[in-house]
């Protein structure tokens, strides 16, 4: 469906009749996609002037080479910013598994040798390589043998670094502990509390977890 403005003259004055179409909206089984992306959805809605593309439904999921993206309530992308929004229990996984979860992910890509700004502006797909993301709420990392939770974080894909901050806690097995800030090794799944002024370090360490071994406390 579209949505059609008056075309004015060049003077500023009414046209001839004509129009151009500003929106453009699309209802019940979305599937936007192109040479290497694809998104799917309910209903989407691409403001050609602002070039921003929003989509809302049940089971909505962007895919690239590198990664998939899912949401619960809107996924948006802004062309001219190169940014994509997810909201509402947002996940990002990696095509090696790695993934970063929560309550909004903010991802800034880097965009396609050859694409001119003007043609970025006007198209709703194409992201290019995510280079950061910013996550906000509730996040969940999960790595081959790790799982870690904070408040904020930033996540560089390139290098497979996240840095947590926020009531952090990591969880291996039965073994976790807790601090205000942690660096984590997607790659790797190697993750590690870091020093912050004035903060504290606890844990409840497992000696023996295939036994029933005794329980220790570290702080």
């Amino acid at each position: 469906m579209g949505h059609n403005s008056p075309a004015g003259g060049g003077d500023g004055t009414p046209g001839n009749g004509g129009s151009e179409v500003y929106r453009l909206e699309a209802v019940g089984h979305v599937h936007i996609f192109n040479n290497t992306d694809q998104a799917w959805g309910d209903r989407a809605v691409y403001d050609m002037d602002q070039a921003v593309l929003v989509m809302t439904g049940t089971d909505m999921k962007m895919t690239t080479p590198q990664d998939i993206l899912t949401a619960r309530d809107t996924v948006e992308y802004h062309s001219r910013e190169h940014m994509s929004v997810s909201r509402g229990n947002a996940t990002l996984t990696t095509n090696d598994g790695r993934q970063m979860r929560a309550d909004i992910l903010v991802g800034y890509d880097r965009p396609r040798s050859g694409r001119t700004p003007h043609a970025a502006g006007r198209d709703a797909g194409g992201a290019g390589t995510i280079e950061r993301v910013d996550a906000f709420g509730h996040i969940l990392i999960r790595t081959q043998s790790e799982a870690v939770t904070g408040d904020r974080g930033v996540y560089v894909p390139d290098s497979a670094i996240a840095r947590i901050v926020g009531n952090v806690h990591i969880s291996r097995g039965l073994n976790e502990i807790s601090g205000a800030s942690a660096i984590v090794n997607m790659r790797t799944g190697i993750a590690t509390l870091t020093d912050t002024p004035g903060s504290r370090v606890s844990g409840l360490v497992v000696p023996n977890q295939a036994g029933t071994g005794n329980k220790g406390t570290t702080k």
